[in-house]
Parts: C-alpha cells; structure tokens; sequence
C-alpha cells in the first residue's frame, strides 16, 4: 500500500478578499495544518499544480512558490510536483528548479505502483514552452510528451496512476469543458489501449469531480484555496482500491479497481 497527500490549486499569493471564494492568502496556513496533521504518515506529498499566482499588486510569484516548496520539503517526505497554468507566468526551466522536479514531465515508483506526472500547461502542442502565462481554457499534451507516455506504459509491468493538472475528462466524456485537455483523446487512447491505469488525478476544476471511462477513474480534486476550510486528500493506494480520505470540502470515496 503507498499513502499519499494530494494538494492542488493553492493559487497562493497577496490577494486577501474576505469572503471570496478564492483566499489566496490563507493557501499557505492551509497547507501547514494539512502537512502537521497528515505527512507524517504518507511515503509521499503530491501537488498537482496552480501553486502560486502572479497578481498586480499581490506579491512576487517565485518568492511565494518558494515558500510553499518549503513547507512542502520541509515535512522531509518526498516531495513530486506539476505545473499548473497559473505557475507560467514564470518560465517552466525556473519552476522545475524551484520545484525540484526531474523535469516538466516525469515517473516515479511508491509501492506496487507507476506514478506518471505530466505536464498539461500549453497552448499549443507544437509549443511547450510558453513566453508568458498560458490561457486556462485551451490546454494540451505536445507530441514529445504523449509519445513519452505510451513508451513508459508500454515498458512498466507495475499498475500506474497518472498526475495531472488540467482534466482528461469532466463529469461525461464527451464534454466539451474548457477545463478539459483539447487533445485528450489523444491521450485517452494511450491510456486505455495500455490497461495498465487505474487512475487519472488531477487539480483545475477547483469544486472536484469523479468519472469512470473505459475501467479508469478520472479524479479532479478540490482546490485548497476555496473559502477558508483546508480542502486537501490523503490518498492510499491498494492493489484493488483507491481510498481518498477527503478534508474540508474534499469529498471521500473509494474507488474500486476489482
């Protein structure tokens, strides 16, 4: 079994609007009480991107993404992050480093299974680099990167989860949500012919969702910085289920792989 903490969309920076709906200011007292309450007993933490906003007026983007980094590396878990849209408004070079990622897209091994990060923050798949921050409602996955991902699932022989932060799916499979990656059948293609799946976990649509299609559970998690509670997951991963114990307005499930 591999237990993980899940954040997502902390959106953290000055902006202090009493009784919005995003309290971005408060991203960073949410994410310590997540991580004093519950790191201790996961092997892992994940954030799943939109860590910090670059705001007129609000505070330096990459002095705040380092704060956050530090609470998370802090903990002295392993720490595995993507980059959410919000995150380009710096150059992904300077987030992978701030980050300490292997790079804008990756793998990693906990347990009995394959964890797959990829990198949905374009808008264009010819161009994964962008020269400033990306427009939310038209995201992809490059060439590079999809032919990446059937190499590492066609070369596992582990289960696999993969980690996302814009949506491969929302609420049917056919919608057209601009939260939803516009080549994701692309992808979903991938996915399925593998078997390999199990899950897709994603952040960006900030209210949280679940969908089932073609044996795999497609997951957006609720973002930390809705309102004042802090909304996070503790996820434990079995071989024939997924727990997610969900704090604040993170719903609980169970997803059942049998």
């Amino acid at each position: 079994m591999t237990r993980f903490l899940a954040v997502t969309d902390l959106h953290y920076c000055g902006r202090d609007i009493e009784g919005a709906e995003r309290r971005n200011i408060l991203s960073a007292g949410k994410l310590r009480q997540a991580v004093s309450g519950c790191a201790a007993d996961c092997d892992f933490i994940a954030g799943f991107g939109d860590t910090a906003d670059s705001l007129p007026g609000c505070g330096d983007q990459e002095t705040f993404a380092r704060e956050i980094y530090g609470i998370l590396s802090g903990t002295g878990k392993p720490v595995y992050c993507l980059i959410g849209n919000h995150d380009t408004s710096l150059p992904k070079e300077k987030l992978t480093d701030i980050y300490s990622m292997p790079g804008r897209y990756y793998s990693f091994e906990s347990g009995d299974y394959l964890f797959i990060a990829l990198d949905t923050n374009m808008n264009s798949p010819d161009s994964p680099f962008p020269e400033a921050e990306i427009e939310w409602k038209e995201t992809y996955l490059d060439y590079e990167q999809l032919a990446w991902l059937e190499k590492t699932l066609s070369e596992t022989d582990k289960d696999v989860i993969i980690f996302s932060h814009a949506l491969m799916m929302l609420e049917e499979y056919e919608n057209d949500n601009p939260h939803v990656i516009r080549n994701r059948d692309d992808a979903l293609a991938i996915i399925e012919k593998s078997g390999k799946v199990k899950a897709v976990i994603c952040g960006h649509y900030h209210y949280g969702d679940l969908v089932k299609h073609g044996g795999v559970y497609y997951v957006a998690l609720t973002a930390l910085v809705n309102y004042e509670s802090a909304n996070f997951a503790v996820i434990s991963v079995y071989k024939d289920r997924i727990e997610i114990e969900g704090h604040g307005l993170q719903k609980s499930m169970v997803l059942d792989l049998k």
